[in-house]
């Protein structure tokens, strides 16, 4: 009797255990009923000659009102061509091509991939392309900031420090600005997944995403993602990545950086979530 005591207490034991093991993985995954899954992916090899050149506006400048117009330069990088990776074919690709991601304040990022002043050099060759466009929406009058980026036709930023712009300037008059070092100290720049690329159910959804003055690991800086305000995980390498199992209908995506105590890191920019729409 007390043999099959012993027995039966320790398989309720073994049974609690089993049980609250599945709870914790349970929790640590997340997993919706979705079943959403992230997989790191390798990022896009980087051409060598890519560089972006914002000429205006920068530098704390008072513009007169809106619209608000934004010249810069690319070089050895052509906006509108298709990217030719197998990626294109993995996750949503826009028939828009490769474009500059440009983000005022922390709103979406809007695309510029249209044909340029000056495209070609007298060879013929993609080498200093001029860029002039508006900012599609009217700005309120006082402090504003814009972040610019280089981007696949994928919606996958680039990396390298030369085909990345940010700064801060004024429309209508000047205003005093809380925070001076708000481009000096660790942030984050959302990117991908949004609205501008054509999500669809059964194919992996691109999760990209800029770090600036920041490198993350495991014990130190990282970028925590949710998902529908369920699904969790935290990153700790700065790379593309696929997520799996987004069902049709509309879902939210935030990007946390956090520390290494996984508090939340001050700053505008380090907590941001977009609501997108799976078709």
């Amino acid at each position: 009797m007390k043999l099959f005591y012993i027995a039966f207490l320790s398989a309720a034991l073994f049974s609690s255990s089993l049980h609250a093991e599945r709870g914790e993985l349970a929790a640590a995954s997340s997993t919706t009923k979705e079943n959403i899954r992230l997989r790191s992916v390798k990022a896009t090899p980087e051409p060598g000659t890519a560089i972006l050149v914002v000429q205006v506006p920068k530098d704390g400048r008072v513009l007169k009102g809106n619209p608000v117009w934004v010249q810069a330069r690319v070089d050895g990088y052509a906006l509108g061509s298709d990217s030719q990776f197998d990626r294109a074919d993995e996750v949503a690709n826009s028939k828009n091509g490769q474009s500059l991601h440009v983000i005022i304040d922390n709103e979406p990022y809007f695309e510029v991939y249209g044909s340029a002043i000056d495209p070609f050099n007298e060879q013929g060759w993609y080498y200093d392309q001029f860029f002039k466009f508006e900012v599609p929406f009217k700005l309120k009058k006082g402090f504003h900031t814009i972040r610019i980026f280089l981007a696949r036709s994928f919606g996958e930023s680039l990396k390298g420090d030369k085909i990345y712009f940010a700064s801060y300037f004024f429309v209508g008059e000047r205003t005093e600005i809380s925070d001076m070092e708000i481009f000096t100290e660790p942030y984050l720049t959302y990117n991908e997944p949004s609205n501008l690329s054509r999500l669809e159910e059964g194919k992996p959804v691109l999760l990209d995403f800029y770090l600036s003055n920041v490198e993350l690991s495991s014990d130190g800086y990282k970028v925590r993602m949710t998902i529908d305000g369920k699904y969790k995980r935290v990153l700790t390498n700065w790379q593309p990545y696929y997520i799996y199992g987004m069902t049709k209908g509309k879902h939210t995506v935030r990007l946390e950086l956090i520390d290494s105590n996984n508090k939340l890191v001050p700053g505008p920019f380090n907590d941001t979530t977009r609501t997108i729409k799976v078709r």
